[in-house]
Protein backbone atom coordinates (compact mmCIF):
# COMPACT_ATOMS: atom_id res chain seq x y z
CA UNK A 1 0.00 0.00 0.00
CA UNK A 2 1.37 3.40 -0.90
CA UNK A 3 0.14 6.91 -1.38
CA UNK A 4 2.05 8.83 -4.03
CA UNK A 5 1.76 12.10 -5.83
CA UNK A 6 -0.48 10.72 -8.58
CA UNK A 7 -2.91 9.13 -6.15
CA UNK A 8 -3.44 5.90 -4.26
CA UNK A 9 -2.09 2.58 -5.53
CA UNK A 10 -4.54 -0.16 -4.50
CA UNK A 11 -2.09 -2.99 -5.04
CA UNK A 12 -1.58 -5.17 -1.98
CA UNK A 13 2.13 -5.49 -1.23
CA UNK A 14 2.18 -5.69 2.55
CA UNK A 15 0.73 -7.97 5.22
CA UNK A 16 -0.11 -5.51 7.98
CA UNK A 17 0.01 -1.81 8.79
CA UNK A 18 1.08 -0.46 12.18
CA UNK A 19 -0.43 2.83 13.31
CA UNK A 20 1.88 5.26 15.09
CA UNK A 21 -0.08 8.40 14.26
CA UNK A 22 -1.34 11.01 16.72
CA UNK A 23 -4.26 12.68 14.91
CA UNK A 24 -7.70 11.76 13.62
CA UNK A 25 -7.21 12.63 9.91
CA UNK A 26 -4.29 10.19 9.67
CA UNK A 27 -6.17 7.42 11.46
CA UNK A 28 -9.15 7.71 9.12
CA UNK A 29 -6.76 7.77 6.16
CA UNK A 30 -5.02 4.59 7.38
CA UNK A 31 -8.36 2.90 7.97
CA UNK A 32 -9.80 3.70 4.57
CA UNK A 33 -6.63 2.81 2.66
CA UNK A 34 -6.42 -0.55 4.47
CA UNK A 35 -10.12 -1.15 3.88
CA UNK A 36 -9.77 -0.55 0.14
CA UNK A 37 -6.85 -2.98 -0.29
CA UNK A 38 -8.02 -5.41 2.44
CA UNK A 39 -4.99 -5.15 4.74
CA UNK A 40 -5.34 -5.43 8.53
CA UNK A 41 -3.92 -2.67 10.68
CA UNK A 42 -2.92 -2.52 14.30
CA UNK A 43 -4.33 0.62 15.85
CA UNK A 44 -3.22 2.45 19.00
CA UNK A 45 -3.94 5.80 20.63
CA UNK A 46 -2.56 7.39 23.79
CA UNK A 47 -3.29 10.39 25.98
CA UNK A 48 -2.13 11.29 29.47
CA UNK A 49 -1.98 7.98 31.40
CA UNK A 50 -4.15 5.86 29.12
CA UNK A 51 -3.65 3.91 25.93
CA UNK A 52 -5.91 1.82 23.74
CA UNK A 53 -5.37 -0.52 20.83
CA UNK A 54 -7.16 -2.92 18.50
CA UNK A 55 -6.73 -4.85 15.27
CA UNK A 56 -8.95 -3.47 12.53
CA UNK A 57 -9.99 -4.81 9.13
CA UNK A 58 -8.81 -8.34 9.84
CA UNK A 59 -10.60 -10.85 7.60
CA UNK A 60 -13.84 -8.90 7.50
CA UNK A 61 -13.67 -7.79 11.11
CA UNK A 62 -14.60 -4.33 12.41
CA UNK A 63 -12.76 -1.24 11.20
CA UNK A 64 -11.95 2.08 12.83
CA UNK A 65 -15.12 3.53 11.32
CA UNK A 66 -17.16 0.96 13.23
CA UNK A 67 -15.68 2.24 16.47
CA UNK A 68 -15.61 5.92 15.40
CA UNK A 69 -18.17 6.46 12.61
CA UNK A 70 -17.53 10.22 12.73
CA UNK A 71 -14.62 12.15 14.25
CA UNK A 72 -15.18 14.15 17.44
CA UNK A 73 -15.84 17.89 17.06
CA UNK A 74 -12.67 19.99 16.64
CA UNK A 75 -11.26 20.98 20.02
CA UNK A 76 -13.29 18.34 21.87
CA UNK A 77 -10.35 16.01 22.47
CA UNK A 78 -7.14 17.58 23.84
CA UNK A 79 -3.99 16.98 21.84
CA UNK A 80 -1.00 15.24 23.40
CA UNK A 81 0.61 18.68 23.69
CA UNK A 82 -2.35 19.86 25.74
CA UNK A 83 -3.05 16.74 27.77
CA UNK A 84 0.45 15.34 28.03
CA UNK A 85 1.56 11.71 27.76
CA UNK A 86 3.32 9.55 30.33
CA UNK A 87 6.77 9.03 28.85
CA UNK A 88 6.75 5.24 29.01
CA UNK A 89 3.24 4.87 27.58
CA UNK A 90 4.24 4.90 23.87
CA UNK A 91 6.72 2.11 24.57
CA UNK A 92 4.13 0.03 26.40
CA UNK A 93 1.55 0.37 23.65
CA UNK A 94 4.18 -0.11 20.95
CA UNK A 95 5.25 -3.44 22.45
CA UNK A 96 1.64 -4.58 22.57
CA UNK A 97 1.18 -3.54 18.94
CA UNK A 98 4.32 -5.43 17.94
CA UNK A 99 2.93 -8.54 19.62
CA UNK A 100 -0.24 -8.36 17.51
CA UNK A 101 1.79 -7.75 14.36
CA UNK A 102 3.88 -10.88 14.96
CA UNK A 103 0.75 -12.94 15.62
CA UNK A 104 -0.78 -11.73 12.34
CA UNK A 105 2.38 -12.51 10.37
CA UNK A 106 2.65 -15.97 11.99
CA UNK A 107 -1.02 -16.72 11.39
CA UNK A 108 -1.80 -17.02 15.10
CA UNK A 109 -5.41 -15.92 15.11
CA UNK A 110 -6.27 -17.05 18.63
CA UNK A 111 -6.55 -14.06 20.94
CA UNK A 112 -6.07 -11.40 18.27
CA UNK A 113 -7.64 -8.06 19.24
CA UNK A 114 -10.31 -8.32 16.56
CA UNK A 115 -13.67 -6.99 17.69
CA UNK A 116 -12.09 -5.86 20.94
CA UNK A 117 -10.45 -2.64 22.09
CA UNK A 118 -7.82 -3.12 24.78
CA UNK A 119 -7.66 -0.19 27.22
CA UNK A 120 -4.61 0.30 29.42
CA UNK A 121 -4.85 2.52 32.51
CA UNK A 122 -1.31 3.21 33.69
CA UNK A 123 -2.45 4.88 36.92
CA UNK A 124 -4.46 1.87 38.13
CA UNK A 125 -2.11 -0.53 36.28
CA UNK A 126 -5.13 -2.27 34.82
CA UNK A 127 -6.22 -3.60 31.44
CA UNK A 128 -9.88 -3.57 30.45
CA UNK A 129 -11.70 -4.27 27.20
CA UNK A 130 -14.55 -2.85 25.16
CA UNK A 131 -16.27 -4.63 22.31
CA UNK A 132 -16.63 -3.26 18.78
CA UNK A 133 -18.76 -4.70 15.96
CA UNK A 134 -19.30 -3.93 12.31
CA UNK A 135 -22.04 -1.37 11.83
CA UNK A 136 -24.94 -2.55 9.72
CA UNK A 137 -25.55 -0.48 6.61
CA UNK A 138 -22.24 1.39 6.80
CA UNK A 139 -21.18 2.81 3.43
CA UNK A 140 -18.48 0.90 1.61
CA UNK A 141 -15.13 2.69 1.35
CA UNK A 142 -14.13 2.94 -2.30
CA UNK A 143 -11.84 5.97 -2.42
CA UNK A 144 -9.77 8.26 -0.27
CA UNK A 145 -11.14 11.68 0.66
CA UNK A 146 -10.04 15.01 2.14
CA UNK A 147 -9.44 13.82 5.71
CA UNK A 148 -8.53 17.22 7.10
CA UNK A 149 -11.86 18.55 5.89
CA UNK A 150 -13.71 15.43 7.05
CA UNK A 151 -12.35 15.78 10.60
CA UNK A 152 -12.99 19.53 10.65
CA UNK A 153 -16.70 18.81 10.31
CA UNK A 154 -19.45 20.90 8.69
CA UNK A 155 -19.82 23.12 11.76
CA UNK A 156 -16.25 24.25 11.30
CA UNK A 157 -16.87 25.85 7.92
CA UNK A 158 -15.95 29.54 7.75
CA UNK A 159 -18.58 31.94 9.08
CA UNK A 160 -18.58 35.73 9.05
CA UNK A 161 -17.15 37.14 12.26
CA UNK A 162 -19.51 39.32 14.31
CA UNK A 163 -18.41 42.92 14.89
CA UNK A 164 -15.95 43.07 17.76
CA UNK A 165 -16.84 45.15 20.77
CA UNK A 166 -15.61 45.67 24.30
CA UNK A 167 -17.98 42.96 25.56
CA UNK A 168 -16.53 39.76 24.20
CA UNK A 169 -15.35 40.69 20.71
CA UNK A 170 -13.89 37.67 18.89
CA UNK A 171 -11.44 36.95 16.15
CA UNK A 172 -12.70 35.15 13.05
CA UNK A 173 -10.86 31.95 14.05
CA UNK A 174 -12.62 31.94 17.38
CA UNK A 175 -16.00 32.58 15.76
CA UNK A 176 -15.46 29.73 13.32
CA UNK A 177 -14.41 27.34 16.07
CA UNK A 178 -17.43 28.22 18.15
CA UNK A 179 -20.00 26.95 15.62
CA UNK A 180 -23.51 27.03 17.07
CA UNK A 181 -22.10 28.13 20.42
CA UNK A 182 -22.05 31.71 19.10
CA UNK A 183 -25.82 31.76 19.71
CA UNK A 184 -25.47 31.19 23.47
CA UNK A 185 -26.34 33.93 25.96
CA UNK A 186 -23.27 33.50 28.15
CA UNK A 187 -20.64 36.21 27.84
CA UNK A 188 -17.19 35.94 26.33
CA UNK A 189 -14.92 38.17 28.37
CA UNK A 190 -11.36 39.03 27.40
CA UNK A 191 -8.56 38.85 30.00
CA UNK A 192 -8.09 42.61 30.34
CA UNK A 193 -11.76 43.18 30.98
CA UNK A 194 -11.86 40.26 33.43
CA UNK A 195 -8.89 41.68 35.33
CA UNK A 196 -10.54 45.11 35.58
CA UNK A 197 -13.70 43.53 36.96
CA UNK A 198 -11.65 41.53 39.47
CA UNK A 199 -9.91 44.69 40.63
CA UNK A 200 -13.26 46.34 41.32
CA UNK A 201 -14.54 43.53 43.51
CA UNK A 202 -15.87 40.95 41.08
CA UNK A 203 -15.51 37.55 42.75
CA UNK A 204 -16.64 34.76 40.39
CA UNK A 205 -16.24 31.05 40.95
CA UNK A 206 -13.35 30.13 38.63
CA UNK A 207 -13.63 26.84 36.75
CA UNK A 208 -10.78 25.36 34.68
CA UNK A 209 -12.26 22.96 32.11
CA UNK A 210 -8.93 21.58 30.86
CA UNK A 211 -7.37 18.31 31.96
CA UNK A 212 -5.68 18.20 35.35
CA UNK A 213 -2.37 17.61 33.56
CA UNK A 214 -2.77 20.96 31.78
CA UNK A 215 -3.70 22.68 35.04
CA UNK A 216 -0.50 21.29 36.57
CA UNK A 217 1.50 23.06 33.86
CA UNK A 218 -0.10 26.49 34.21
CA UNK A 219 -3.28 27.83 35.79
CA UNK A 220 -4.89 31.04 36.95
CA UNK A 221 -3.81 31.39 40.59
CA UNK A 222 -7.38 32.03 41.71
CA UNK A 223 -8.82 28.85 40.16
CA UNK A 224 -11.43 27.18 42.37
CA UNK A 225 -11.77 23.80 40.70
CA UNK A 226 -10.78 21.73 37.67
CA UNK A 227 -13.22 19.65 35.61
CA UNK A 228 -12.72 18.60 31.96
CA UNK A 229 -15.29 20.23 29.69
CA UNK A 230 -16.80 16.93 28.56
CA UNK A 231 -17.70 15.94 32.14
CA UNK A 232 -18.45 19.31 33.72
CA UNK A 233 -21.66 19.32 35.75
CA UNK A 234 -23.71 21.19 38.33
CA UNK A 235 -21.58 19.76 41.12
CA UNK A 236 -18.59 21.72 39.78
CA UNK A 237 -20.04 25.17 40.43
CA UNK A 238 -21.98 26.89 43.26
CA UNK A 239 -25.73 27.35 42.96
CA UNK A 240 -25.45 31.14 42.95
CA UNK A 241 -23.05 33.83 41.72
CA UNK A 242 -21.01 34.37 38.59
CA UNK A 243 -18.80 31.65 37.13
CA UNK A 244 -15.66 32.37 35.11
CA UNK A 245 -14.82 29.43 32.85
CA UNK A 246 -11.48 29.05 31.10
CA UNK A 247 -9.49 26.55 29.06
CA UNK A 248 -6.36 26.80 26.92
CA UNK A 249 -7.66 28.85 23.99
CA UNK A 250 -11.35 29.44 24.68
CA UNK A 251 -13.04 26.72 22.61
CA UNK A 252 -13.47 24.13 25.35
CA UNK A 253 -14.63 26.90 27.69
CA UNK A 254 -17.47 27.69 25.29
CA UNK A 255 -18.45 24.04 25.12
CA UNK A 256 -18.47 23.83 28.92
CA UNK A 257 -20.69 26.93 29.16
CA UNK A 258 -23.08 25.40 26.64
CA UNK A 259 -23.20 22.20 28.67
CA UNK A 260 -23.93 24.08 31.88
CA UNK A 261 -26.71 26.04 30.17
CA UNK A 262 -28.22 22.76 28.95
CA UNK A 263 -28.12 21.51 32.55
CA UNK A 264 -30.19 24.50 33.64
CA UNK A 265 -27.61 27.08 34.72
CA UNK A 266 -28.62 30.68 34.01
CA UNK A 267 -26.45 31.76 31.06
CA UNK A 268 -26.15 35.26 32.53
CA UNK A 269 -24.05 33.78 35.34
CA UNK A 270 -21.49 32.34 32.94
CA UNK A 271 -18.40 34.09 31.58
CA UNK A 272 -16.04 32.34 29.19
CA UNK A 273 -12.47 33.66 29.17
CA UNK A 274 -11.97 34.66 25.54
CA UNK A 275 -8.74 33.16 24.21
CA UNK A 276 -8.26 31.09 27.36
CA UNK A 277 -5.23 31.08 29.58
CA UNK A 278 -2.89 31.51 26.62
CA UNK A 279 -4.46 34.90 25.90
CA UNK A 280 -4.22 35.73 29.62
CA UNK A 281 -0.53 34.94 29.35
CA UNK A 282 -0.18 37.14 26.25
CA UNK A 283 -2.15 40.10 27.58
CA UNK A 284 -1.67 39.94 31.36
CA UNK A 285 1.22 37.79 32.57
CA UNK A 286 3.94 36.83 30.11
CA UNK A 287 5.85 35.00 32.86
CA UNK A 288 3.33 32.16 32.74
CA UNK A 289 4.52 28.88 31.18
CA UNK A 290 3.45 28.32 27.59
CA UNK A 291 2.46 24.90 26.30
Amino acid sequence: MRIVGDGFSPKKKWDVVVDGSDNFPTKYLINDACDIVDIPWVYSAILAFEGQMSVFNYKGGPTYRDMMPVPPPPGDVPSCAEGGVLGVLPGTMGCLQATEVLKIILGKEKGLLVGRVLIYDAIDMRFTEAGVQRLEGRDEITELIDYQGFCAGPSNAPKPAPPADSKGGRTMDEAESAGDESNADFENIDPKEALEKLKTGWSPWVLDVRLQAENDIVALPFTDTVSPHRTVGLNNIPTEGDVLVYCKAGVRGKKACMRLVELGVDAKRLYNLDGGIMRWRRDIDKSMPKY
